[in-house]
């Protein structure tokens, strides 16, 4: 999906995708409770690492900011889609410098070991790439957080009702998920099930 195109549909919906987080309960009896998962799963893996920095992908209305500022991480944000950045930043406003907002893609991240972790959650599911996404991000952090849907009749539906507005959906299973690493030299240190959802992967990188 161009970068482009991308910006635009999740800056169109940026509404719809920031209400799912919302009401934990609504979430899950919607069927979007591994929103949720993902997301404390995510926290613990940065908090377990002692992590001071989290370069966070992706981070559309902001849902990861609060948990990690408010265990002391610095939060980078990064979201392509203008709107997604103004709900962002909204949520970024009560801490001050621990959390800051730019309005760019993955496309432009070449930091090197700016940060402790980075994690992009919702963001695997669209991105023709993710071999390039996953080597910039474990360049940037010696970590890495990602969510990936599973492939399957889930995800099926979702290339289709998706795919008729120009966005792919992509699935992963834990086979392609090593292999990404490879690409990316990086090494998967853990696998964690969300249910039909797929997984939340953390990757580190390779041992000489």
């Amino acid at each position: 999906m161009p970068p482009a195109e991308f910006r635009s549909y999740f800056h169109a919906r940026a509404g719809r995708f920031a209400a799912f987080y919302r009401s934990e309960p609504v979430a899950r009896a919607l069927g979007r409770g591994p929103l949720f998962d993902r997301l404390r799963g995510a926290v613990d893996i940065a908090t377990s690492l002692k992590a001071r920095r989290v370069l966070d992908v992706g981070c559309g209305s902001g849902p990861l900011f609060t948990p990690l500022a408010s265990a002391g991480i610095h939060v980078t944000g990064l979201d392509p889609a203008p709107a997604m950045v103004a709900m962002a930043r909204a949520e970024a406003a009560p801490w001050g410098d621990l959390v800051e907002v730019q309005e760019r893609g993955w496309e432009s991240i070449d930091e090197r070991d700016a940060y402790d972790v980075a994690v992009a959650l919702g963001v695997y599911d669209y991105v023709d790439e993710p071999a390039d996404l996953l080597r910039r991000m474990g360049a940037a952090a010696p970590h890495v957080v990602g969510s990936f849907p599973s492939p399957g009749v889930r995800t099926d539906l979702r290339r289709l009702r998706y795919g008729a507005r120009g966005v792919h959906v992509h699935g992963y299973d834990a086979a392609r998920l090593a292999r990404l690493g490879e690409e990316a030299g990086l090494v998967v240190e853990e696998l964690r099930p969300l249910g039909r959802a797929g997984f939340l992967a953390h990757y580190g990188r390779v041992r000489p």
